[in-house]
């Protein structure tokens, strides 16, 4: 009977498992009538299936990869340039001929030398273009990886001659998976949502991505937004990787909504004047070849229009100003194995792998074709960028509020490869005084329109192209601007500079990417230690409190010893701290790159005493970050990441259900993000008043002012403005007498302003203000949105940073005249006390990218000194 029973357990537990849904087209190859070499790996030998027919995590692609690369060592080479947030691999290949391969070096220094006229030295009498495809910068945009796959079997495999001829012309350095974290976030709900077969449907589970969806990484950072700032672990390896090659095509494969068919250049306008004639051809040549595949094969596109290329930091943006040709594809993307497409029609999976492989290898075709012209033009820019630059120069000066703002901004822009140098003592250029340690940025440089493109905060549109965005606007149409329209990094660092004619002569050393010059300084015997105000003073401030340090901060500057600090400037006494306090203060030097000076007694002759109550203990507070709906993702990820990546200060993140309704007693700060509709998660909020009045913080970012304003009792009595109506007083009711009154007849009767396309502004701060400690007295902010706010009124709170005059407030960028005339007197930052706790609202968001690092400060102080209240 027993055996019996084993039988029957051993037969049930034998049968075959149902498997999980494949694409259709089984059988079906990418390209037909392909002979391939099968010593190299076929996908269904190493993965167990054909490409397009299932979906690949990260791990299956760099699988794949490791296979290709055993069978064929002498034609690709397999590296990593970093790993992901969460411990991911970021893989490259280096596939080309076996000559190239072993001569790989001197190709590389070839570009270099291309890429740098100065060196005096020559490329390869033949030297191969380099061809850059990376591919799922965004982790649910999914096909391009399968493609990447697709492509290097084919260069690797193809038994076509002219493969042959390319690999001779060409070397194709691939980035599979730009985002392995996103990717295989993406992957987890896919695959936990996939039944029998593929539902192409919408709404299905499979297809319906959770909050915050694949297309972030770790810390829920749009990758393709962060090559100006380079934030990320896995932007700042690729641009590290890319500055040891300088390729001269570079391809950044995307996916687009499912109804969308395929994206290829030539742009759509606007169009960044400093990209030269040469590129644009360039990118004219290659689409017109693209779309010649794409005939042959009947994939539909289109051209010229919706992407533009203004904005310099998306993954092809950025690489023009490295002199390569940058283009963008994009793919209607099926985000699963099937989608139903609003025509009824149904987008495979396997489509979307097959028309980015053609668009690859076209790439590669291309670039093989029109090698030395390509290589003529690569070397080209880099000569005439220095001869536009000539002796003109950037001045960053360090003697601001905030010298370790310009540190950082200098060492930024040695990651991104201009030329940056430290004077060696003072000087004078464009009629000013300069100090030594300020940083000089030389125009006449090899990458002299990269530094200008970073730098410069006067790049514009052209003013055909802004007039016929008026027209639009005039319609009622949206503006036809695919991203912000001002970056400017000095401007968003609140750093000073200026442009000279010449660069000064004075003695400069070149500046490094990792140089923090911290240190501690003053009498061996100190019994307390002083840190001027700025980001770098916030950062001691930040990792001395989790290092268990007591911290006081000056509300007003003070002079003790014979030296004089600034208001904001910390204080840390040598009683009451622990034993380790002078190794901890050389550890916060050296991370922070602040001076942390030493003084001898703690008699003030000028200013607040170091106990007084007008220096009060900074407190380490417990941070809850609302996450999850209805926040947006990378919004609640940037502030994640300010604080903890930055600032080295732990956050819980909460999703905001659970802060709707759980206890908040346990955290001194709450902040919500930039999203969507709170009042829907919190409802009446009471639980959260009643926090705020027993001693909590409530921070509000962008669009979660609309919640802290809301309802009767609202959190800041104030309201989102509308636009002004134009009505004409002499019109007759009924009466409509010209295009202007049709015109104004047919508005909404509550318009909201127009949308403000990221533009650079000024407020102007409360000087005795608490939140503006340690700050200057004007500050610059991205404005992005319609959101207007009218300012509080003085028994209601404080508008602690508001914007100046109209005719004073924009710094850079494209502003609605209509939206500058209204924002101008308006809040950016308004406080109100509410029992014994805080609540603040940013009108806008001053974490935006990661990359607004001059409202550091500003940010900071809302938590910290608002917890010291």
């Amino acid at each position: 009977m027993l055996a019996r029973l084993f039988l029957i357990l051993a037969l049930v537990f034998a049968a075959p498992a149902v498997a999980l849904a494949q694409a259709p087209e089984r059988a079906l190859p990418l390209i037909p009538g392909q002979t391939y070499d099968t010593a190299i790996p076929a996908p269904e030998q190493v993965l167990g299936y054909a490409l397009g027919q299932r979906l690949s995590r990260s791990a299956d692609v760099l699988t794949y990869f490791e296979a290709l690369s055993a069978a064929a060592p002498d034609r690709m080479l397999l590296g990593r340039y970093g790993q992901t947030w969460e411990g991911r691999p970021l893989p490259y290949a280096v596939i080309s001929s076996a000559r190239n391969i072993a001569r790989l070096e001197q190709i590389r220094a070839g570009s270099l030398a291309l890429a740098d006229p100065r060196l005096g030295a020559a490329a390869l009498p033949d030297q191969p273009v380099i061809v850059w495809l990376a591919y799922s910068v965004h982790g649910n945009e999914i096909s391009p990886a399968e493609a990447a796959m697709a492509t290097a079997r084919h260069l690797l495999a193809s038994r076509d001659a002219e493969v042959a001829q390319w690999l001779d012309q060409a070397v194709v350095i691939i980035v599979p998976t730009q985002n392995p974290d996103g990717r295989d976030r993406f992957m987890q709900a896919y695959y936990a949502g996939l039944g029998l077969e593929p539902d192409p449907d919408a709404s299905s589970v499979e297809r319906d991505e959770p909050w915050p969806s694949g297309r972030f990484n770790h810390y829920l950072f749009d990758l393709n937004r962060d090559w100006l700032a380079l934030t990320q672990p896995e932007t700042r390896g690729h641009v590290g990787l890319m500055l040891q090659w300088r390729p001269q095509v570079v391809v950044d494969a995307h996916e687009m909504g499912t109804d969308d068919t395929f994206f290829f250049p030539p742009e759509a306008e606007p169009l960044n004047p400093l990209l030269p004639e040469a590129q644009l051809r360039a990118r004219h040549l290659f689409g017109r070849a693209t779309a010649q595949v794409f005939d042959r094969y009947g994939v539909e596109y289109f051209t010229r229009e919706v992407f533009d290329a203004f904005y310099p930091g998306y993954g092809d943006g950025f690489p023009s100003y490295l002199g390569a040709v940058g283009m963008t594809y994009e793919q209607g993307s099926a985000r699963g194995l099937a989608a139903r497409r609003s025509s009824g029609e149904i987008l495979t999976y396997w489509t979307t792998v097959r028309n980015h492989f053609l668009a690859s290898l076209s790439t590669i075709r291309t670039a093989a074709a029109n090698r030395a012209q390509l290589l003529s033009d690569f070397g080209g820019y880099h000569r005439q960028a220095m001869a536009e630059g000539g002796s003109a120069a950037w001045i960053l000066s360090r003697g601001s509020t905030d010298p370790g703002a310009a540190d950082a901004l200098a060492a930024l822009l040695t990651r991104q490869g201009v030329e940056v140098s430290r004077a060696a003592s003072t000087f004078t250029a464009c009629g000013r005084n300069y100090q030594a340690g300020d940083y000089i940025v030389r125009l006449g440089q090899p990458l002299g329109r990269m530094a200008r493109v970073l730098i410069d905060p006067s790049i514009t549109m052209r003013p055909e192209f802004i007039e016929l965005q008026e027209q639009r606007r005039a319609r009622g149409e949206y503006a036809e601007v695919y991203d912000v329209t001002a970056w400017s990094l000095p401007v968003m660092f609140n750093v000073d500079a200026a442009q000279c004619r010449n660069t000064p002569g004075v003695a400069a050393e070149p500046a490094t990417p990792d140089e923090r010059p911290g240190m501690v300084t003053g009498d061996p015997q100190s019994v307390a230690w002083i840190v001027p105000a700025g980001s770098q003073g916030m950062e001691v401030l930040t990792r001395g409190l989790r290092a268990g340090l007591r911290i006081r901060s000056a509300e007003a500057g003070f002079t003790v010893g014979g030296r004089s600090f600034p208001e904001g400037s910390l204080i840390i006494q040598r009683a009451g701290q622990p034993e380790t306090l002078e190794s901890v203060l050389r550890e916060l030097a050296a991370e922070s790159g602040a001076q942390i000076i030493g003084v001898a007694d703690t008699w003030v002759t000028e200013g607040p005493s170091f106990a007084s109550d007008r220096s009060p203990v900074i407190p380490p507070v417990r941070i809850a970050l609302a996450w999850d709906d209805p926040t947006d993702p990378s919004a609640a990820g940037a502030v994640r990441y300010v604080l903890e990546q930055r600032y080295g200060y732990p956050v819980s993140i909460v999703r905001t259900s659970q802060l709707a309704s759980g206890d908040l007693g346990r955290y001194q700060v709450v902040i919500l993000p930039d999203g969507g509709d709170y009042a829907e998660a919190f409802g009446e909020a009471e639980g959260l008043r009643r926090w705020v009045q027993q001693g909590g913080v409530l921070i509000g970012l962008g669009a979660a002012t609309d919640f802290l304003i809301a309802g009767d009792n609202a959190f800041l009595p104030t309201t989102r403005e509308t636009l002004p109506s134009a009505e004409d007083a002499d019109a007759a009711p009924g009466l409509i007498a010209d295009a202007d009154s049709y015109a104004g007849a047919i508005a909404p009767t509550e318009a909201q302003p127009d949308y403000v396309l990221g533009v650079l502004a000024e407020v102007e701060l409360e000087p005795d203000h608490w939140l503006s400690t340690g700050l200057p007295s004007r500050l610059n902010v991205l404005v992005n949105g319609s959101a207007i706010y009218s300012p509080l009124r003085r028994d209601e709170g404080v508008n602690v940073a508001r914007f100046p005059a109209a005719s004073d407030l924009l710094v850079a960028g494209h502003l609605w005249e209509e939206n500058r005339r209204q924002l101008a007197f308006k809040p950016y930052v308004m406080v109100r006390p509410m029992g014994q706790g805080q609540v603040i609202g940013f009108t806008q968001d001053p974490t935006f990218r990661g990359y607004l690092r001059g409202l550091d400060v500003l940010f900071l102080n809302a938590i910290f000194r608002g917890a010291a209240q």
